[in-house]
């Protein structure tokens, strides 16, 4: 009799212990899935890389990395084969000279889509609740962009390497106006990614580009400053402007100074690029 009491109590008392689990368990499950999880941020070169990767995949699944790139090597090519072939001279004087024009034309290409299409297609505020700051949102655009400029001029070095065959090619000259060329890039495309910030279409955005590109550009050309009698004013022009600092460095001359200009406009579009931003996060 005993026993069959102990066995009657075990019985009863194990239905209610199941009554309370199953009343305490929806209990848990809502406190754990209350519990709100805050994104972790990622540190600046993680979150640098993440962006490149975006937008060199936007760049090389879209025609347009390789319309500036064929459309780059065939003027390259004309401005090179041209001297070297018709006035039977083995230099790239010609190239480097005509590469401000070049990048004028190309970089509004590559740069319109980059904060535009952001805008336009409604992702940007995806991008804005990314853990990763403004400044590693702009400098990975900006670092996508540089990398299609590299490879372009990658592209240009069987042409000194011909010169070299066939001619006496000083090297200093042209690793100067490379580094040169891959600066004056970089301050073209982050005025660009600045201009794309400002405006809602990439037409919009590339014609901007061009036009205040080419003001910065012919400020300092000889048709500009032809017309200044004023030394002060003269002075001023030809160091502003992009096309006369770059014209210095394709003739030989390369000078330190020419070079922290191209940063400085660089640096200076990307201050601003991200104070746009900033406003329009907060907006």
């Amino acid at each position: 009799m005993g026993d069959k009491k102990v066995r009657k109590k075990k019985q009863t008392t194990q239905p209610q212990q199941e009554v309370v689990e199953t009343k305490k368990s929806p209990e848990a499950k809502s406190r754990k899935t209350a519990i709100p999880i805050a994104p972790r941020r990622v540190s600046f070169f993680q979150g640098f890389r993440t962006i490149w990767k975006k937008e060199m995949k936007g760049l090389f699944y879209s025609p347009i990395a390789y319309v500036v790139l064929g459309g780059f090597i065939l003027l390259t090519s004309w401005f090179f084969f041209e001297t070297f072939w018709l006035r039977n001279q083995a230099s790239v004087r010609s190239l480097f000279s005509n590469l401000p024009k070049m990048f004028l034309i190309f970089t509004p290409l590559i740069t319109m889509r980059m904060w535009a299409e952001e805008r336009a297609s409604g992702t940007q505020d995806q991008l804005f609740s990314l853990p990763v700051s403004l400044t590693t949102l702009t400098l990975g655009k900006l670092a996508a962009c540089l990398t299609l400029i590299l490879v372009a001029l990658l592209f240009t070095l069987p042409y000194p390497i011909i010169a070299e065959t066939y001619g006496n090619l000083d090297w200093g000259p042209v690793w100067g106006g490379y580094i040169a060329a891959f600066l004056l890039g970089g301050a073209y495309i982050s005025l660009g990614l600045f201009i794309s910030a400002l405006t809602r279409t990439q037409i919009e955005a590339a014609f901007i580009t061009i036009f205040v590109g080419g003001l910065l550009y012919f400020l300092g050309e000889p048709m500009v400053t032809g017309q200044i009698t004023d030394p002060a004013w003269y002075a001023f022009f030809t160091k502003i402007g992009m096309g006369a600092r770059f014209n210095s460095i394709a003739r030989g001359v390369l000078d330190i100074r020419d070079l922290l200009y191209y940063l400085s406009i660089t640096t200076f579009f990307v201050v601003i690029n991200v104070s746009v931003l900033r406003h329009r996060k907060w907006l």
